[in-house]
């Protein structure tokens, strides 16, 4: 019995969180954190387009990861985070990336604050632990 729950359980996390994922819905309108007055690049919609798409929901449900599609002359995405309360976005800039694709991101709580933050990584190595800031 015990074997058939620890086989269930994984199983049962990844289809809530791709369910989590799948069910977000952005805001029709995002205003752009760093260009104030400006749209964000990505709202509405542009998750079912060829855009953006949305990496992830924070375990709070109150902000969005999102990525944009690779293009011809570097591989690796862009990242942004959404904060689906105040309706705003901002990009999230690193360094590391070579351009292979290979670069990912995600949530993760801090250990010692429990604070939100967005973990980037290309393999095993860490690019840039980025604290999600409420009211921007």
């Amino acid at each position: 019995m015990l074997k058939i729950m620890t086989s269930a359980v994984p199983a049962l996390i990844m289809s809530l969180a791709a369910f989590s994922v799948g069910a977000a819905q952005l805001p029709a309108s995002l205003m752009d954190k760093d260009n104030p007055g400006q749209e964000y690049w990505c709202q509405g919609n542009d998750i079912n387009t060829s855009m953006c798409s949305l990496t992830g929901v924070s375990d709070d449900h109150k902000f969005a990861l999102i990525q944009d599609l690779p293009g011809p002359a570097c591989e690796d995405l862009s990242f942004g985070v959404i904060d689906l309360v105040r309706q705003t976005g901002v990009n999230i800039p690193y360094d590391g990336g070579d351009c292979k694709g290979d670069v990912q991101a995600g949530f993760v709580r801090g250990t010692k604050d429990n604070a939100l933050y967005v973990k980037i990584v290309r393999g095993s190595k860490i690019l840039r632990l980025y604290k999600v800031q409420t009211g921007y």
